[in-house]
């Protein structure tokens, strides 16, 4: 790989998950303001109401003192021209009780009184008599007595025997018209509107200090409250705010699910991206061990050639002269013999190990035939009968095929052959050793159990790698060669470890229809002995 390559600070998948973050962090600036936005259309809302209240106030204030200066006007001027009826009346004839009582029915007033110079009262009717009668508030002005609910008019005496002439008129009318008009009445009917709270006016107070405008939440009840200053007063107006809370209420939880989304789709999509980039880096792993091993095994080969010519021809010439010095020399005692014979296995043993070398170097081409697995196995139990009734091992098949593999009939028996010996092997003190012949998606599965497992972790996971061994005089070619042969028949082999039990189970797997020179990837799993 090209260390000028520059990577990146995060992997992919953490380069999803940020972006998916600050898509979030998009999402919440987008949530606050709107927010935002939403409160400012409070705020504008409520104080354009606000001012359209002060207004509407304004408005209907002065509407409502024109309306009263008129009908004042028009109450005075008509009780005046009734007084300057009595009073032109009397002048030509001084008026009786009798007459004021009928002349105030006819001209619809509640009552007429003449107040003299020396305070007596002459007056009708008689019930509206029985409150004060004097000269007193000021003369010529209207009156209203909002308990009576009456108007009063005094009008100045133009004779030296009338001090005033009073005369009474039925205000009710008038009365309610004035509160049903005034500003309480006024500030009761707003309140009462749609959406609106309350509204309030006062004469004095303090102007808001910043935002004349806030939001208030009592017993679960939002209220906007604007308080402006108006020439009348202080106006403070209350408007419902329920619709503003539902529609922040709405838009948080549209934003909490929308960021709950995001947030899944962008762990979901970095965990994949994750689990790709992690069988992608395998591929790549495992690519470069098949590579290495290619590299490794075409150096082995140029190695074993130059091994195999340059110690196999001195092997030879010492193989031979042991030979003939034991058949030309009359002289050697037995000790002597003895070490010759030692020196001649181990020369054999070193060319034995020379030739295997040389064979697992060598590329695999199998002659595929159909062949039936059970029967070349049954051949095999043959030739190690003994050897297992010697070691007191019991060697038992169970067939669960039934059929043929196509396979090379002499590499198959050296893998056979190969697996029943280890299995021997590793059980010096007895044991058994069970062969399965099952049926495999692939094809064929044979698995080959034996006792006597007492590996170590760490052995178990090299078991199968080439040169290791946990034999005294074992090459550790066996297991590598027999994985050879497995997959260059289009199979696997597989091992695996019961440690409770102390078994080892090597598992292996043909095709039934197999192309020359196939080579499967390997399956192989960790345990056993060799």
């Amino acid at each position: 790989m090209n260390q000028d390559v520059k990577r990146l600070p995060l992997p992919s998948w953490g380069v999803n998950l940020a972006g998916f973050g600050l898509l979030i962090a998009l999402v919440l600036a987008a949530f606050l303001w709107q927010l935002a936005a939403i409160d400012q259309d409070l705020h504008r809302s409520t104080l354009d109401r606000a001012r359209m209240m002060a207004a509407v106030i304004e408005e209907h204030l002065t509407n409502a003192n024109q309306a009263e200066t008129t009908i004042d006007a028009v109450t005075t001027t008509f009780l005046r021209d009734k007084a300057r009826f009595v009073a032109y009346l009397n002048a030509i004839d001084p008026l009786q009780p009798e007459e004021l009582t009928a002349l105030a029915k006819e001209t619809g007033l509640l009552g007429i009184a003449l107040v003299r110079q020396d305070g007596q009262v002459v007056g009708g009717p008689a019930e509206w008599l029985t409150a004060q009668q004097d000269c007193t508030p000021a003369p010529d002005q209207l009156h209203y007595d909002r308990e009576q609910q009456t108007a009063l008019l005094l009008y100045p005496g133009d004779e030296a025997q009338i001090r005033c002439i009073r005369v009474g008129l039925d205000a009710r009318a008038i009365v309610q018209l004035r509160d049903k008009t005034a500003l309480p009445a006024l500030l009761a009917n707003l309140s009462r509107l749609p959406g609106i709270r309350y509204v309030r006016l006062n004469a004095a107070g303090q102007p808001p200090e910043h935002d004349p405008v806030r939001l208030l939440a009592e017993n679960g009840v939002a209220t906007a409250e604007a308080r402006l200053a108006t020439p009348m007063g202080f106006l403070t107006v209350g408007l419902d705010a329920a619709n503003h809370q539902n529609r922040l209420t709405q838009l948080r939880r549209q934003f909490i699910l929308f960021a709950a989304l995001l947030l899944g789709l962008g762990l979901f999509f970095s965990w994949l991206l994750y689990r790709y980039q992690q069988a992608d880096l395998a591929r790549t792993r495992s690519f470069e061990r098949l590579l290495a091993k290619e590299h490794e095994a075409a150096a082995l080969g140029r190695a074993t050639a130059t091994i195999a010519h340059e110690v196999r021809n001195p092997l030879n010439a010492i193989n031979m002269g042991l030979q003939r010095l034991t058949l030309e020399s009359a002289v050697l005692d037995e000790d002597q013999r003895a070490l010759i014979a030692a020196m001649e296995e181990a020369v054999r043993r070193a060319a034995a190990i020379i030739s295997e070398l040389q064979r697992f170097t060598r590329k695999l081409q199998p002659r595929l035939q159909p062949i039936d697995p059970a029967e070349l196995l049954q051949q095999m139990l043959l030739l190690y009968q003994q050897r297992s009734a010697n070691q007191q091992i019991t060697v038992s098949v169970n067939r669960q095929f039934e059929g043929t593999v196509h396979a090379d009939p002499d590499l198959l028996a050296e893998l056979l052959e190969n697996l029943l010996k280890n299995s021997l092997e590793a059980q010096p003190e007895g044991g058994f050793v069970q062969i399965d012949l099952n049926p495999a998606p692939e094809g064929l599965e044979i698995a080959v159990t034996n006792g006597g497992c007492r590996l170590s972790a760490e052995d178990l996971a090299r078991l199968g790698e080439p040169y290791f061994t946990t034999k005294t005089r074992g090459t550790g070619l066996g297991l590598a060669l027999c994985r050879r042969i497995a997959e260059a028949h289009g199979g696997g082999l597989r091992i695996a470890a019961d440690h409770r039990q102390g078994r080892l189970t090597v598992s292996l797997t043909l095709p039934q229809i197999a192309e020359p020179g196939t080579i499967a990837p390997t399956r192989a799993e960790s345990g056993g002995t060799q």
